[in-house]
């Protein structure tokens, strides 16, 4: 596989010598006999200044290269090659098409030039790698490290299922040989606790880096394995409990993975707020160091605005989406839940945490002011 994945490098860099030595060799194209001028060149050529992928990630690579410093040529062509596989993809193609209908059979390069100008890469490019760099070194290969980042969680492989169908189950469950059926997961992954081999513990860390990337898989579905210690919040803020925690810890817990810092929340208000700040070289540094000026104003917490914002009604917040029949025992145990939830970092330090909660249950009539003696560590309320 290694060998394979070589070979193809070797190849693509081969082709790319060619090109800048046909390049140079016509006098950089003006010798070069291309035929007829086609009458959208000038259209094409602007769409591609703006939305090529090799041109947008470029210019993102730019912003995190030191002065007097430079970067080998062929790196965001190597992201535009890993782009382009992907969106080739039948699913892919699909999608492309209905975003921007289909024009004829051979013009899917135009169709897709259109879908990444519509959906701005250039700002997609810009805001993972700032993502991305937030724990990087400045001084060690900034540039290197982040196309390594980029590349790998591009290059995520998709995942085959077997999904019992009633005649599979009933045949096993008689004796049977029929085998369930396979189904091929692109958008989709699990996240489960596996074999505990390298193999399965290099596969979760790349569908955890994949989630974490604006491309697929979009829906990420998890045991109590991906409760603690793990973070989903590059671009994730709506989290569905399938099944309800029996404490406040444990959904502290499953919703601290897509509550953090910088989460996909807290950009969209500080997009929302400060996207219109005018901007010399990595915009979202910018924007975050002017919400800092005017959320903070030099008194507050260092907290805000990377984990919060000053409240507002129209803001964008985590969503907590709790699916339940109506009448059912999880319509109790949910309110029950949230209102030992809104009181559980009272105990924050104390012993027996669990007895003192029903005390304040049973003895204390006015909830709402035992909010004032709270500990709030929750960066901005959710939505519920």
């Amino acid at each position: 596989m290694k060998m394979e994945k070589t070979k193809r490098q070797k190849g693509f860099l081969t082709h790319l010598q060619a090109l800048k030595e046909l390049y140079y060799e016509t006098d950089y194209g003006r010798k070069c006999n291309l035929g007829k001028k086609p009458d959208d060149l000038l259209d094409v050529l602007t769409d591609m200044a703006i939305a090529s992928p090799a041109i947008v990630i470029n210019r993102t690579y730019q912003t995190y290269c030191k002065k007097g410093e430079s970067f080998p040529s062929f790196l965001p062509s190597q992201i535009a090659k890993i782009f382009i596989n992907r969106m080739n993809t039948a699913e892919s193609t699909a999608t492309v098409e209905l975003a921007c209908g289909k024009k004829s059979d051979d013009a899917h390069w135009q169709n897709l030039l259109t879908y990444c100008k519509q959906g701005n890469l250039q700002a997609m490019f810009d805001e993972y790698a700032h993502l991305i760099t937030n724990g990087f070194d400045a001084d060690n290969n900034l540039v290197g490290n982040l196309h390594h980042s980029i590349a790998t969680s591009m290059d995520v492989r998709t995942t085959i299922y077997t999904v019992d169908t009633f005649n599979s189950f009933k045949a096993r469950a008689n004796g049977g040989k029929e085998k369930a059926t396979a189904l091929r997961s692109h958008f989709a992954v699990a996240f489960t606790k596996g074999d505990g081999k390298e193999k399965d513990a290099d596969r979760k860390k790349v569908i955890r880096n994949a989630f974490n990337s604006p491309f697929r898989p979009f829906v990420l579905a998890s045991t109590s394995i991906g409760q603690e210690g793990l973070d989903f919040h590059n671009y994730c803020r709506r989290i569905v409990h399938w099944n309800l925690p029996s404490n406040p810890i444990d959904l502290e817990q499953r919703e601290g993975r897509i509550n953090r810092f910088e989460c996909l929340a807290i950009r969209q208000n500080i997009a929302k707020r400060y996207g219109t700040v005018s901007f010399k070289k990595n915009i979202w540094k910018e924007m975050f160091d002017e919400a800092a000026k005017v959320e903070n104003d030099g008194e507050g917490s260092d907290l805000i605005p990377f984990w919060g914002l000053t409240e507002k009604e129209d803001m964008v917040r985590i969503e907590r989406i709790v699916p339940m029949y109506p009448f059912s025992r999880d319509e109790l145990a949910y309110e029950r839940l949230i209102k030992i939830l809104s009181l559980y970092r009272l105990t924050l330090g104390q012993a027996r945490q669990e007895e003192l909660l029903e005390y304040i249950f049973k003895n204390c009539d006015d909830l709402d002011e035992m909010k004032n003696y709270f500990i709030n560590l929750s960066p901005y309320y959710k939505k519920h």
